[in-house]
């Protein structure tokens, strides 16, 4: 179980600080939480029943700062992962920003990237929907970039969009 003062991510919440277990009484049978507080609102409050395994499968710990540069500079991540037909992109795109597999996330962010160049420099939009993908990945990616390397959410994307090109 995660330490209090620890930071995860949490699905597509993004990162979170543990606050503690909490036990509360729900249809009269006592149920522990995991009680998160969302980094980006410290005002909210995410409780996650420890007894819940698909619930706790959202959690996944941050990455260290070694292991963040690391993935960042693999070429896996450039991998090209781009769905032509739109529907299947929407689909697949909404099922890994949900999964939040880094990996799977940033090879989607690359091929947007390139994707979005590449319809920008033929003088076409690019589509709301891939634009909307792109900010969801980058939001939750910059959350954990910024932590781990100690920057604001404004450098934390001008890294991961350098180190992505």
């Amino acid at each position: 179980m995660y330490q209090s003062g620890t930071y995860v991510i949490y699905g597509i919440q993004g990162v979170c600080r543990v606050v503690g277990t909490e036990v509360q009484r729900v249809n009269r049978k006592k149920t522990e939480y995991l009680v998160l507080e969302p980094i980006e609102k410290a005002e909210s409050r995410f409780y996650v029943p420890t007894q819940n395994p698909a619930a706790l499968e959202k959690l996944r710990p941050v990455l260290s700062r070694d292991e963040m540069a690391e993935i960042l500079s693999s070429s896996a991540v450039r991998a090209d992962c781009w769905i032509p037909e739109e529907n299947l992109r929407k689909q697949r795109y909404r099922e890994l920003v949900s999964g939040g597999e880094r990996l799977s996330i940033l090879q989607m962010l690359c091929s947007l990237y390139r994707h979005r160049e590449e319809q920008l420099s033929a003088g076409r939009k690019f589509h709301q929907c891939d634009d909307n993908f792109l900010r969801d990945a980058e939001r939750l990616l910059c959350m954990e970039v910024a932590l781990v390397m100690d920057m604001s959410n404004e450098e934390a994307r001008a890294y991961l969009r350098q180190q992505l090109k």
